[in-house]
């Protein structure tokens, strides 16, 4: 799990809010009675809102990642 921020984070409801190089997270739902987790934080590289598809550079491990709006939700954190 990664650590929290500081910051007061956004949720994003359409991918077309998104701009390169904003930063975000995908958080995944685990319960009605848990907060949801992250599973991912990076930099925007490239969205696709028709297919529902945000690809960011991954803080973690550096690599460019997919993330598909239809599993997790997505957050701007900065």
């Amino acid at each position: 799990m990664l650590k929290e921020v500081s910051t007061h984070p956004t949720r994003i409801r359409a991918l077309d809010q998104l701009h390169r190089g904003d930063q975000i997270e995908a958080r995944l739902s685990v319960g009605p009675s848990y907060d949801d987790v992250v599973i991912r934080r990076g930099s925007v590289q490239e969205t696709a809102p028709g297919i529902g598809v945000v690809w960011i550079m991954d803080q973690l491990t550096g690599l460019r990642k997919a993330i598909n709006t239809d599993e997790c939700t997505v957050w701007r954190v900065a």
